[in-house]
């Protein structure tokens, strides 16, 4: 296997839905032997869309060609009622310098305000992890990028489950730190009752790096991803319900990491995390979250200039927030034929996204599904994919996470929203032109 980032360039989706519309395009565009782990568009004008995209390149008579050959894109599965329980989505896109979620949990009290106001929130480890900090709501599902666009796409359910078996893969490249990832399995198995007992040294080191993508979004690149695939296939033959994995970040450099304190760049490290464990999701449907192994200490300066970083100054392995969330992480079933006590995508009432960030597939699949979009302008990122530009009917736009949690409780009230705005327009009559009414001019 084969990690690259790419850059496609699209025509935009003129009187259609954005999914199936970039779903085509993706088809016609892929090299042969080739999966799209992740994608966003990061910019649409009338005359083009330009998409930015994580390819896993894979030989056709390997042992990955079978796990990697099918697109869920291609073949997405739309709501078709809305079930009970009454669940949201809460979307906080990894490696675009989120103004809530873009430092380590700084988006947990936005978060378990949301799922203050519905059954469960499902949301992505990104939102709440904050080193050996996790401070997720009860009703927070955790559910690593990947498989949370597969839920939203329609092909996967969620089983929420009272706790999980964790196996743990570590990078060799972080060997000097495996006493504080052994320590921190203890600490949880001690203190917490998580069930972490074993772990795995990977056979080779992983070679992750982080890159920029032109959009000045932090991506990445894994030189040997198929070592995480022999290391999460022996924790799995171990009996793990769930993968954490820590492994060092190559690149980041002290000057990236005082940007990104001042807010002048995203997270260095967020996008190249984000490609392991969304591998790891595509080829073994588990849950998996994933932390770096300590690359800072000559980068990341020991200061109070912001506090939204203190997360990441008080920790070594920052390690235990993975543990807290998967260890009772949903276990991820087919959608077809899933237990009545599962969610799927019927249960999904509204999906929150920064404003900006409506190109990726969270959005997409909203707008495919008629799910209402609650588009937050006060989450301010790098992008400005807005609904000014892709002109979707099922946005609802709210400048803050206090009026997003509004519209929830609106929403699952009954309540509609044009009722609570002011003025109310007049009720608009479709149809064929009436015929006149004899007396009247």
């Amino acid at each position: 296997m084969v990690v690259e980032n790419r850059v496609f360039r699209f025509e935009p989706a003129r009187g259609e839905r954005w999914l199936p519309h970039i779903g085509r395009s993706f088809s016609a565009a892929l090299p042969e032997h080739s999966y799209p782990l992740r994608f966003s568009l990061v910019s649409v004008n009338d005359d083009e869309v330009v998409v930015e995209a994580t390819l896993v390149d894979y030989e056709p008579d390997s042992a990955f060609a079978s796990l990697l050959g099918e697109i869920e894109l291609l073949d997405p599965r739309p709501k078709t009622h809305q079930a009970s329980a009454f669940c949201a989505v809460q979307i906080v896109p990894t490696g675009v310098g989120c103004e809530f979620g873009g430092y380590a949990g700084d988006a947990t009290p936005a978060t378990n305000l949301l799922a203050a106001t519905v059954d469960h929130l499902v949301t992505h480890p990104n939102a709440v992890n904050a080193s050996e900090l996790n401070e997720l709501a009860p009703n927070v599902l955790y559910v690593e990028g990947k498989s949370l666009d597969d839920f939203l796409l329609g092909h996967l359910a969620l089983l929420p489950v009272a706790a999980n078996r964790i196996g743990t893969f570590v990078d060799p490249t972080g060997l000097d730190y495996l006493d504080d990832v052994v320590n921190t399995l203890g600490a949880a198995r001690t203190a917490a009752g998580i069930e972490c007992p074993f772990y795995t040294v990977l056979e080779e080191e992983l070679g992750v790096r982080i890159e920029w993508s032109p959009s000045g979004c932090a991506v990445g690149l894994v030189l040997r991803p198929e070592v995480i695939a022999g290391g999460v296939r022996k924790l799995l033959d171990e009996g793990a319900d769930a993968i954490g994995g820590v492994s060092v970040i190559h690149g980041v450099t002290s000057e990236m990491f005082e940007a990104h304190q001042r807010g002048e760049i995203p997270n260095p490290s967020g996008g190249v995390e984000a490609i392991i464990t969304h591998l790891v999701s595509k080829l073994f449907r588990v849950p998996t979250a994933h932390a770096p192994l300590p690359y800072y200490q000559d980068v990341k300066p020991r200061t109070k200039e912001n506090p939204r970083v203190a997360a990441e100054l008080i920790s070594t392995p920052h390690y235990f927030s993975v543990l807290k969330g998967l260890s009772r992480a949903p276990r991820l079933l087919a959608a077809d034929g899933a237990p009545a006590d599962a969610l799927t995508l019927n249960n999904v009432a509204a999906v929150v996204t920064p404003a900006s960030c409506l190109g990726g597939v969270p959005a997409l699949a909203a707008e495919l599904s008629g799910i209402p979009l609650i588009a937050v302008r006060e989450n301010d990122t790098v992008l400005d994919v807005s609904n000014d530009a892709m002109r979707m009917a099922n946005v609802i736009e709210v400048e803050s996470y206090l009026e997003a949690a509004g519209v929830l409780t609106a929403l699952r009230s009954g309540i509609a929203i044009d009722s609570l705005r002011r003025p109310i327009g007049e009720a608009r009559e479709i149809g064929a032109q009436r015929a006149a009414v004899p007396g009247r001019v």
